[in-house]
């Protein structure tokens, strides 16, 4: 008798161990789509613009997007950030501590752009961040060859190329227009 219940026990505790196995491989599968789908969600929304100096550039495609000109209402101008990853000297990523993200404005009808702000990062940023205000005198010409013609004409692309950002026309519906240039409310 002793030994039957001695086999009844041991056969619940592999069938148990086994069962846990089981259980143990399917979350680990489950979870490896998860994360590579997480890295390939990550790779889709940082596309590289440019490698500089020990420097990697990555546009953030969820965060550009067509703006009006402060203060003008007349054009439109990019507002787009750039992540800037340090490299490793084999140009590989390398998973840094720590990243900067800059902050500009770009204006393709006059071939500018205007710096705003580059935060350093470690982890994830605060939104807690001090920009200089907005000025029409802070607008730069391009300097052909520089970073920020790199980036200039590396975010012009990119937002063609993947049509993200929205449109940079006015879009405006007849009630609008008839509203803006005909000064009559409906």
């Amino acid at each position: 008798m002793r030994k039957l219940t001695y086999i009844c026990v041991l056969g619940l505790l592999i069938s148990l161990c086994s069962s846990v196995t089981v259980q143990a491989a399917e979350t680990d599968t489950a979870k490896s789509p998860a994360k590579s789908s997480q890295e390939q969600q990550q790779k889709e929304r940082y596309v590289l613009l440019l490698r500089d100096n020990g420097y990697a550039y990555y546009l953030d495609t969820k965060n550009v997007h067509w703006i009006k000109i402060p203060y003008s209402e007349t054009e439109n101008i990019v507002d787009a950030w750039i992540r800037v990853v340090k490299m490793d000297d084999d140009g590989e990523y390398s998973y840094p501590p720590k990243y900067f993200l800059s902050h500009y404005y770009i204006r393709p009808k006059t071939r500018q752009i205007q710096f705003l702000s580059e935060l350093e990062v470690t982890g994830r940023p605060d939104n807690a961040i001090a920009e200089r205000a907005y000025s029409s005198l802070h607008w730069e010409n391009l300097v052909p060859g520089s970073i920020e013609d790199d980036i200039y004409h590396g975010v012009l692309k990119v937002m063609e190329e993947k049509s993200i950002g929205g449109s940079s026309g006015d879009n405006m519906s007849l009630r609008d227009a008839v509203e803006e240039y005909l000064r009559i409310s409906l």
